[in-house]
């Protein structure tokens, strides 16, 4: 347990953004010596063999080939996604007020705000570089924490406990240093009192100024950026039973699909670990699961082997799909947002989520995976469904199900304070979750 569970707080704390969490994935695929494979080339494809495909930067997808052709075996898939609810500086746009320096944010995917608010925050993500051989990317965490978004004092606000809209653009700009008296530290020495700040020298921005300083380039070689606050407060284990971190949702799911995927050996059906950027933001990127990467990607698995113009929709109904996302958990202080009889609770097991609206893709026929797979495993599960009068959110799974046709169900971590800075879930159920994804990719 204790093993496992490091492992995953660990991945947490190295991966505040969606590229840092790809590039610690494919870390972890190299380790058990697996193959990077480049979309533009020309695919051989051994039988038992580990290969994984990256795209856009924020998504992968990792598959061992069966030991049967995938249209008399077809593929088990799991999947997560790789991004969490953030706030996204815009890096070249500069604010300054009355000698405070902030940094302009907007929100990526619908986070609790006012957690955000009066604590350290590292800045992170990737940058494309200019360098001779042309535009590169470059991941970027700061070193230490670098700003703070202050709240306003009580005594200025007496009625802020009683509920408080935060306004994006007014009150969350994060500040990130002071203008000197001898006017180091800012993007120009003279600005006016309040506003917008001027350009350093180099016409860049003071805090990408900052960064390339940090990486050892030139500012003018920066082209651009996608920059996230995040908590720089590590992962914690509360009384040997609670996880406490940030991005829980949804890198609880990308660690348990990973760590079951790489404990399992060969089976006949093809192996499929999925790793999706932009589900908070609705999936439609590029490598996101509205795309056409995972149908690409399982064709081209196909193709490589002998096979007829059937063969990849034969693969297709012989398949089957596990979309792990956080699942709400019952919560002792509001009792009155639940249905008792559908609500998981912490350190119980996993979670099967269902919804009438097919906002999951749990039904009377993929229930049955969910089923199966907990046997074998010999682990509990419970089941999710909101109250009658509260429409959850989505998943990858119900995306999944229908770009390919794959029967799919919906399971995840039951998890306190989704979309919070932190959120909170029970490490016996991250362990009975790895167990479960192992028993159903065996």
């Amino acid at each position: 347990m204790e093993q496992k569970i490091r492992r995953l707080m660990d991945f947490i704390d190295a991966s505040p953004t969606p590229f840092q969490a790809v590039d610690n994935l494919i870390g972890m695929l190299n380790a058990v010596g697996a193959q990077a494979l480049d979309e533009g080339q020309v695919w051989q494809l051994e039988p038992g063999c580990v290969y994984y495909v990256s795209r856009g930067g924020g998504s992968l997808i990792a598959f061992r080939v069966g030991l049967k052709a995938p249209a008399e075996a077809g593929f088990l898939l799991a999947g997560a996604h790789t991004d969490s609810p953030a706030l996204k500086i815009r890096p070249e746009k500069e604010l300054q007020s009355r000698g405070y320096m902030r940094l302009a944010l907007e929100s990526y995917g619908a986070p609790i705000l006012s957690g955000w608010l009066d604590r350290p925050l590292g800045l992170a993500g990737t940058i494309a570089v200019r360098e001779k051989e042309g535009i590169v990317s470059r991941f970027y965490i700061s070193h230490e924490p670098c700003a703070v978004i202050p709240n306003l004092a009580i005594h200025l606000n007496r009625e802020i406990n009683k509920g408080f809209e935060y306004n994006l653009h007014q009150h969350m700009p994060a500040l990130f240093g002071l203008v000197r008296s001898n006017g180091e530290g800012t993007a120009a020495t003279a600005v006016a009192p309040e506003g917008l700040a001027g350009t350093s020298p180099s016409g860049t921005s003071e805090i990408l100024a900052r960064i390339a300083a940090e990486l050892g380039i030139e500012p003018s070689a920066i082209v651009s950026a996608d920059l996230r606050l995040f908590d720089a407060e590590p992962s914690r284990l509360i009384d040997g039973s609670l996880i406490n971190a940030p991005r829980l949702d949804d890198l609880a799911g990308c660690v348990a699909v990973m760590d079951a995927f790489v404990e399992v050996g060969a089976q006949a059906a093809t192996q499929v670990a999925c790793f999706f950027d932009a589900e908070e933001i609705g999936s439609m990127t590029l490598g996101g699961a509205q795309s056409s990467y995972l149908r690409d990607i399982l064709a081209r698995i196909t193709l490589s082997s002998r096979n007829s113009g059937q063969d990849f929709y034969r693969a297709l109904s012989y398949s089957s799909c596990v979309s792990v996302d956080a699942s709400q958990a019952w919560h002792p202080g509001y009792p009155d947002k639940f249905d008792e009889f559908y609500t998981p609770v912490l350190g119980r097991g996993i979670a099967v989520k269902s919804n009438a609206n097919m906002n999951y893709a749990t039904d009377f026929t993929s229930l049955r995976i969910a089923e199966a797979a907990a046997a074998k495993a010999k682990v509990n599960i419970q089941h999710y469904m909101a109250r009658a009068d509260i429409q959850p959110g989505k998943t990858i799974g119900p995306i999944t199900a229908s770009r390919t046709g794959i029967v799919t169900v919906d399971v995840g971590h039951p998890l306190l304070a989704m979309h919070a800075i932190r959120e909170t879930i029970a490490a016996s159920d991250h362990l009975d979750m790895v167990a479960f994804l192992r028993a159903f990719y065996s």
